[in-house]
């Protein structure tokens, strides 16, 4: 009992060796280090150095303070947990959230925009654009990264156990955050006289940490050996040096080794960069952030009327779409003053409204089936398709996969848009980068769209009167109820009062749509917007019009608002919030079998600029929508009243009169400044497989560069094994079997103290193979005569039949961890420092 109380007590415990400690906690310095200059490009402010510090410290004394503490299971995880959050409230607004640094309730505020995010953080890095600086909370992510990941790191190697080697997975994993979160671009190459250094900081965050990591394990591994020799041989040996050449021979090949590793790696790596694009989290967008990211197609509508563009053909319609009156482009369901857009996400909340449908389509009796191909005229994100699609689009053409992929639809099914990228984009601002393009071809399948009358207003207008004193008045000077008929009468005094334009200047790009209208059509000049104060205008004209004509003036006489379905549709939209209703905005195409308006031609067969529409949709109490039409008519010309003015008895049509206007700058869109050009014929076969070659090859060539340092390991274990077998003298190869004997144990874990002479050496080890071969190579040295072949074959037997016991007894997973293992290339770097010697008795 005494005994075995003794033998516990004398047993190593896990205490903190302070050299493998240190060790420990310099790589995971070294390892934030890397994770800051990678991250630098994300905010690129001086801020990110103190972040980076502070975070460090804090997570380097959490994690000494639970070691010190030797709380262990449930009870340390709980103070891990409570303590990091302690210490983060503490630090966050000082360190990453500067701006909240004030009163008491300022300081509060910051605090919860840390905790918040610590959650949704990471998605505001990929909406804004680079570099972030010190904005609002946007370095609270670097901060996490910085402190949890250094207390990960630390509580690994400290203290220095097995599992300690997995801080290199939490070191990379620090420096993947700003690579991540940062550009696609890399950084530009760094010229050295003749030498160009592609992409220098992604390269130096590369092999830094590998050359740190390594460097860390493998001093981390000498460490670890020399602890155990020296318990192997307490009381019974003691080790001598090694110098000479053989020492300088035999630590050079470790180096040699990983400097190989890393010179390939820094040489391969750019090349097979040059074969596929890098990609980053912001490049995998979700719809959200391409559509922060996109302008308001509304603003392209008026360039579709231009003389080169009203003919263009946006879309080519095959099969019948009977049942189907309206192809929707985008709706617009937000209005923030200045423009209507499409909401990213719902509410506050920051949920993702837009989804991925279903390929597999169930067509139901009655569905309409029938296919688009996207023509010169139109590019963008926003995917033309009815209201009742039943399925994600069967899509065409050699980019099928990547826009099936991409296909993204809003949850109210209004409104579909493409994310996919488009590939050789030229360089150009206004360059369409995602979404369709020329060429593109898709089926749908959809319900026919369901009449919808106009159902009464929910309660409350959904409208600041105060910011709209016209419209307001406006209404007010009607005199109609707040109802659906109230609705619907302002709507028809508004067309019926104004009139259609859809430029600002009557030049030789308005001759065409001024061509297609009534041949007594005259021109006003009509600007472009739909902002509050654009319609506010709208609504003055038309007020001040029929205050001056008086109560008892004609409807032609009250014609005064100049625009086209840009303005008309936003100002029904605003009309109908103001009544208490849901509104919105709906760009698209009207199809064959619509009630005609007189002024926007239905499609038939092909889409052109001039057929594109914009309308309003109205939602009463059971939420469904009532489209609007709100073109405006454009046969009697307003004959506007100036104040002491009199309305003539008999008014005629006045003549178009000749401006001097200015020519303003054309509308600019992706969609009117460049064309892309119609794909070629592709052998899809062809380019199927050469896509598959080329990601093949790619994957192997990665895979090949992880795996190199290990192949170069086992590939110099190998031709040191043969050198040794094969060596002409019958002598030299029976001392080449014990050196591969000792290097064996070295891989294996078995102690055998090296440097001195090999009959204590193999008594050290505990191994009769050891013993064995100890005593055959002593007399092939030290024996008169020279050994023969025989006797190094049986010398290299026992090599092999101790190499096979060793494999036997151990796992897999050691077998694998002994071929991988550097301890018989770093054992020669290890001198011993006295002669292996028996000690006195």
């Amino acid at each position: 009992m005494k005994a075995s109380a003794r033998g516990r007590a004398e047993a190593p415990a896990p205490e903190l060796d302070p050299l493998r400690s240190a060790l420990g906690i310099g790589y995971v310095v070294v390892a934030a280090a890397l994770a800051t200059v990678a991250a630098w490009p994300v905010h690129a402010a001086p801020r990110m150095i103190l972040v980076a510090a502070v975070g460090v410290l804090a997570g380097l004394g959490l994690a000494l303070a639970t070691r010190l503490l030797r709380l262990r299971g449930t009870l340390a995880v709980l103070f891990v947990v409570g303590a990091t959050a302690v210490v983060y409230a503490l630090l966050v607004v000082p360190v990453a959230v500067p701006s909240a640094i004030g009163d008491v309730p300022t300081w509060v505020r910051g605090i919860r925009d840390g905790f918040v995010g610590v959650i949704v953080g990471w998605k505001q890095l990929l909406t804004l654009s680079l570099p972030l600086g010190e904005y609002q909370a946007v370095l609270v992510p670097f901060f996490v990264v910085m402190l949890v990941g250094t207390l990960v790191a630390a509580l690994l190697v400290v203290p220095d156990r097995r599992r300690s080697p997995f801080a290199v997975v939490v070191g990379f994993a620090m420096s993947g955050f700003g690579l991540a979160f940062g550009s696609s671009s890399l950084s530009e190459s760094l010229v050295v006289g003749p030498v160009v250094v592609p992409a220098p900081r992604e390269l130096a965050v590369a092999v830094g940490g590998l050359a740190a990591a390594l460097v860390w394990l493998l001093l981390r591994s000498r460490s670890i050996r020399a602890i155990a020799l020296r318990r192997a041989t307490a009381g019974t040996v003691q080790r001598a040096g090694l110098s000479g050449w053989p020492a300088v021979r035999r630590r050079g090949l470790a180096a040699v080794l990983v400097a190989i590793a890393l010179v390939v790696g820094a040489v391969v790596t750019p090349a097979a960069a040059q074969l596929a694009d890098r990609s980053a989290l912001r490049d995998r967008v979700e719809p959200a952030v391409v559509l922060r990211q996109t302008a308001t197609p509304l603003a392209s509508y008026r360039a579709a009327f231009g003389a080169d563009r009203i003919d263009e053909p946006w879309l080519a319609i095959e099969g019948d779409t009977a049942g189907i009156e309206r192809l929707r482009l985008a709706t617009l369901d937000t209005y923030d003053g200045e423009t209507f857009h499409v909401a990213a996400s719902r509410g506050d909340a920051e949920e993702g409204r837009f989804s991925r449908l279903p390929r597999a389509a169930v067509q139901l009796p009655g569905d309409v089936v029938f296919g688009l191909t996207v023509d010169d005229g139109y590019s963008g994100v926003w995917v033309p398709a009815p209201q009742g699609l039943r399925a994600a689009p069967e899509f065409d053409g050699p980019r099928r996969a990547a826009l099936a992929d991409g296909f993204h639809r809003a949850d109210d099914g209004a409104t579909s848009i493409d994310i996919a990228a488009v590939p050789d984009v030229p360089a150009s601002a206004s360059a369409v980068e995602r979404g369709l393009r020329p060429g593109d071809a898709y089926s749908l399948v959809a319900a026919p769209d369901a009449p919808a009358p106009l159902g009464e207003p929910g309660g409350a207008p959904r409208l600041d009167l105060e910011e709209y004193p016209a419209l307001a008045e406006w209404i007010e000077m009607q005199e109609q109820p707040g109802t659906a008929a109230g609705l619907t009468e302002l709507v028809d005094r508004l067309r019926g009062r104004g009139y259609l334009s859809h430029a600002a200047v009557d030049g030789p790009d308005a001759a065409e749509w001024i061509a297609r209208l009534d041949a007594g059509y005259t021109f006003l000049p009509s600007y472009s917007g739909h902002s509050a104060a654009r319609i506010e205008a709208l609504f003055t004209q038309l007020v001040d019009q029929q205050r001056l004509a008086g109560p008892e003036a004609s409807d032609a006489a009250l014609v005064a608002a100049v625009g086209d379905d840009e303005q008309f549709a936003t100002a029904v939209a605003l009309l109908a919030r103001a009544l208490g209703y849901e509104s919105r905005v709906v760009l698209g195409f009207r199809l064959a079998g619509t009630e005609e308006v007189p002024g926007t031609p239905a499609c038939t067969e092909v889409c052109t600029g001039g057929a594109l529409a914009v309308w309003a949709e109205v939602a009463g109490e059971h939420g469904a929508w009532t489209p609007i039409d709100a073109t405006p008519q454009h046969e009697v010309a307003p004959s506007l009243i100036k104040e002491g003015e009199q309305l003539p008895e008999h008014p005629t049509t006045p003549d178009r009169t000749d401006t001097a206007t200015v020519d303003p700058p054309a509308a600019r869109s992706e969609s009117s400044e460049t064309s892309a050009t119609s794909p070629e014929d592709v052998d899809l076969g062809l380019a199927s497989l050469l896509a598959i070659l080329k990601w093949t090859s790619l994957g192997a060539a990665a895979l090949l560069l992880v795996l190199l340092p290990f192949l170069v390991l086992v590939v110099a274990k190998g031709a040191r094994s043969r050198r040794r077998r094969h060596d002409p003298v019958a002598e030299v190869r029976i001392v080449g079997a014990w050196d591969e004997l000792v290097d064996l144990y070295a891989d294996h874990g078995v102690p055998a103290p090296v440097g001195a002479d090999r009959a204590a050496a193999a008594r050290a080890s505990g191994r009769r193979a050891a013993v064995e071969l100890a005593a055959r190579v002593d007399r092939a040295v030290f024996a008169g005569d020279p050994p023969s072949d025989t006797d190094a074959e049986a010398a290299w037997a026992i090599v092999d039949a101790e190499r096979a016991e060793l494999r036997a007894r151990a796992r897999a997973r050691r077998r694998l961890a002994a071929a991988l293992s550097f301890a018989s290339l770093t054992r020669p770097l290890r001198p011993a420092r006295a002669s292996l010697e028996e000690p006195a008795r």
